[in-house]
């Protein structure tokens, strides 16, 4: 306890008030953190909200950034000029000369270009993981709808097998049924559980692989998604479009510009057959030059004499034609992923289509019809299982149906490069 503040000094009676200012400070800070943390943890994540973040925090998208910065870094140096030279020579007399290069002509030009469209070439490899890595964000977010709705099926199902095992509980309390049913129903039910637990690790799972994707640092397997998996019909574009569209791919972009900075490439190496002249100034302080001037001009350039860089051009060429090839190979790859991804679409439209056309209704009353004709002993356990069974697989044959749909629109979306299957 502290003693009376009368019989503290000045100074302590000061250092007490601070420590009880910064002490309040503190609690009020507290308090604070503590009212807004629950609201920030309890915001369910859309999947505008997945997205954004992924494109700023994954690890992927941070890399091809920091590859464009180096590119452009590289851009700089192409366009520096070389720095003068300074040479001092102890004779008698003494000479100070100051030299530099006349790097203005076209092994300048032809290097900046080749700087130029690497640096473009960077850029549109960072959109291309973009597009790469918003298509996996998507993916993982559907797959965590689904891996709810898989659940949600499981508990369901979970919830009817037990209803069943009270139902038949209660007959043989009453004597309408022999003891020997109840070892069916509790078998059900551990496997109804059994699913539904494997379920509940699916749906952390899916969490955490959202959350890898979107670039936490520390992801939280209780994360909420705030989202749905209904049809909306998709827009595909004809074969014009689709066309027009590969042409602007990101990756197809970056292969076209690879082939500019090899062809530039390839003019820097024939221009190392011209030379580039330097200038240089001499200064001879105690005796002047025969001129009577103690100043003295001088011009030096690089003959190719022995070496006329045929290796280098050859080697340029080389990677002209691969820059060539991969752009070919670029290019018609893009095309199949498109012409794959619209057939994909097609297929998956017409699967979720028939089951949201009827399939799971007819599932939910055949259920019920079940359920009832058991109660009146028309039909048996077995049979009323059966029926469970094939409501609980309609309705995770449709969610998956669902979820491939959606996955089928991104991926055409990834596949022409643009946003332009959106419902």
């Amino acid at each position: 306890m502290l003693p009376p503040i009368g019989l503290l000094s000045i100074d302590t009676r000061a250092r007490l008030a601070r420590w009880r200012a910064w002490r309040g400070l503190y609690v009020q800070l507290a308090c604070l953190f503590t009212a807004v943390a629950p609201l920030g943890a309890q915001r369910a994540v859309t999947l505008e909200d997945a997205v954004a973040t992924a494109l700023r925090r994954n690890v992927d998208v941070r890399s091809a950034q920091v590859r464009v910065d180096s590119t452009r870094a590289e851009e700089r140096i192409a366009r520096a000029f070389s720095n003068p030279t300074f040479n001092v020579a102890p004779q008698n007399p003494y000479q100070y000369s100051v030299a530099a290069p006349l790097d203005v002509g076209p092994q300048r030009w032809h290097r900046v270009g080749a700087a130029s469209a690497a640096s473009s070439a960077s850029v549109s490899d960072a959109r291309d993981t973009e597009r790469l890595v918003r298509f996996a964000v998507r993916q993982a977010f559907a797959d965590v709808l689904l891996a709810e709705s898989l659940r949600d099926v499981a508990r369901d199902a979970r919830d009817v097998v037990r209803d069943l095992l009270a139902a038949d509980s209660a007959r043989v309390r009453a004597g309408d049924a022999p003891e020997r049913i109840l070892g069916r129903s509790e078998l059900e039910l551990a496997r109804a559980e059994a699913a539904l637990a494997q379920a509940e690790a699916g749906v952390r799972g899916a969490r955490l692989a959202l959350q890898q994707q979107m670039g936490v640092e520390h992801p939280d397997p209780s994360l909420r998604v705030e989202g749905s998996l209904t049809l909306r019909p998709a827009q595909v574009p004809d074969s014009a479009a689709v066309a027009a569209y590969l042409s602007r791919r990101p990756d197809v972009e970056g292969a076209r510009q690879r082939i500019e900075a090899a062809r530039a490439g390839r003019a820097v190496a024939s221009a190392q057959r011209l030379p580039v002249p330097a200038l240089s100034l001499v200064q001879q302080r105690e005796e002047p030059f025969p001129n009577g001037q103690h100043y003295a001009l001088g011009v030096s350039a690089s003959v190719p004499v022995w070496n006329w860089f045929t290796g280098d051009v050859a080697r340029a060429d080389a990677s002209v034609t691969l820059a060539q090839l991969a752009e070919e190979r670029t290019l018609l790859g893009a095309r199949v992923e498109a012409v794959g991804a619209i057939d994909q679409l097609h297929a998956a439209t017409v699967l979720a289509e028939r089951y949201d056309g009827g399939l799971l209704a007819k599932a939910r009353d055949a259920l019920e019809t079940a359920r009832y004709a058991w109660r009146a002993g028309a039909i048996s356990y077995v049979e009323l299982l059966d029926a469970v069974r094939t409501w609980a697989a309609t309705r995770a044959e449709a969610d998956t149906a669902r979820h491939d749909y959606w996955i089928s629109v991104w991926a055409l979306d990834r596949a022409l490069g643009a946003e332009v299957t959106q419902p």
